[in-house]
């Protein structure tokens, strides 16, 4: 569900407020939060055949599904290869936080966050304080915001938690960790923050106050972060690298700064987060998509920039990303902006992106050749494309 990392983070960080924690140990639980479903990428990859046509069917945010029951829900004609990969997420994740270089208490946040209280959790069975802190939290927050996600309204959410905390009181979760919860839920400033349109802006305030990573590391965590992200399909391995060092290549023959270079090679990198959140079955689809389908598609911007937009460091990188589909002839998504309306960083990508969409196969089509790519570009000069910049890439790469 769109959003779910944002707020497991924000209560996850919440809770650990609650608790007393050191300020490492918030950051650590916030980021658990965030971060806690990022091996469903690599796990998820090539599932949706076997989960009803959408993979998210296996891994949305059920907690109290076992993986057993989870393959069940999915009607799935491989229930073994949906267990297997319900039990692997967690471990790809806790992999990919590691080589992310975040911190060890997020790292064993992520691979813990499915542990049980009484032992019945997964993947290793771990059983009362043997769980990580940061494992437990994670896991707390990721039952309250499912629950809370689950009721047809807030009012109605705020009414029941208290029961169904009660019920995860000694099996799911410590008596403590509940009891943090139920003081934190019972509070105004805790509701309204979760249904806050600035939740993404707050969690980033709330992370710079306790010792953001500096933007120095910002380029390698981007780097590794798109190389997760492409590996969710053959057809995307190492697309977002391609796009990244062409954008380099056309924003160095412009003159751009070596500042600005590097934010341009993030916002490359980073560019398509967003679609992420869009099912396998409409990424991977052979065949033209529905009007359903390609609206779906289309959000895939703005999702992307409310993920950097949350990082310290790359508020222009967020805008350059959101408008990376706008079109010089207005005719682009997701506002419509035209001409000089649209920063050059995203006329930039959105030639660098098309070139590399051009010369890459999809399950649609065959890579186009280089003579019929220029042609392709050439024909959308001054429409789809800033006509000046086609020239600028077909002097970079003859």
């Amino acid at each position: 569900m769109p959003g779910h990392g944002q707020r497991v983070g924000y209560i996850a960080m919440a809770v650990a407020t609650t608790l007393g924690l050191s300020d490492d140990l918030r950051l650590a639980s916030c980021y658990a939060g965030l971060f806690h479903d990022l091996g469903v990428i690599a796990a998820g990859a090539g599932l949706s055949g076997n989960a009803g046509g959408d993979e998210r069917l296996v891994f949305s945010a059920l907690p109290l599904l076992s993986p057993e029951e989870a393959a069940i829900e999915a009607r799935s004609a491989s229930p073994d290869l949906v267990v297997d990969r319900i039990l692997d997420h967690v471990g790809h994740g806790a992999r990919a936080a590691h080589e992310l270089s975040l911190p060890k208490e997020t790292v064993s946040g992520i691979a813990s966050h499915h542990e049980q209280w009484d032992g019945g959790g997964y993947p290793n069975g771990l059983v009362g304080s043997e769980i990580p802190l940061t494992g437990r939290i994670v896991a707390i927050a990721d039952h309250v915001e499912s629950l809370i996600g689950h009721e047809s309204s807030p009012l109605a959410a705020r009414r029941n938690l208290p029961a169904w905390l009660g019920r995860l009181s000694g099996t799911v979760a410590d008596n403590d960790l509940v009891a943090a919860a139920r003081a934190l839920t019972a509070g105004d400033s805790f509701w309204l923050g979760l249904y806050s349109a600035a939740l993404a802006s707050d969690l980033k305030e709330q992370c710079g106050r306790l010792r953001e990573p500096r933007t120095s590391r910002l380029l390698p965590f981007a780097e590794r972060f798109a190389e997760l992200m492409d590996a969710r399909f053959t057809f995307t391995v190492g697309v977002s690298a391609r796009v990244a060092k062409l954008v380099e290549a056309l924003g160095r023959s412009m003159g751009l700064s070596q500042q600005r270079l590097k934010l341009l090679r993030i916002a490359a990198l980073l560019h398509d987060v967003g679609q992420l959140s869009v099912s396998e079955r409409i990424m991977a689809k052979p065949a033209i998509l529905s009007v359903e389908e390609l609206e779906v598609l289309r959000q895939h911007p703005n999702d992307s920039y409310d993920v950097i937009a949350g990082i310290a460091g790359l508020e222009d990188v967020a805008e350059w990303v959101l408008a990376h589909h706008e079109r010089p002839d207005g005719r682009g998504y997701p506002e419509g902006r035209a001409g000089p309306e649209i920063p050059l960083e995203s006329r930039l990508l959105a030639v660098a992106d098309a070139y590399v969409a051009i010369t890459s196969d999809r399950p649609h089509r065959r890579r186009a050749s280089a003579e019929d790519s220029v042609r392709q570009l050439r024909g959308a000069a001054g429409s789809q494309l800033d006509a000046g910049l086609v020239d600028v890439l077909v002097r970079v790469v003859a």
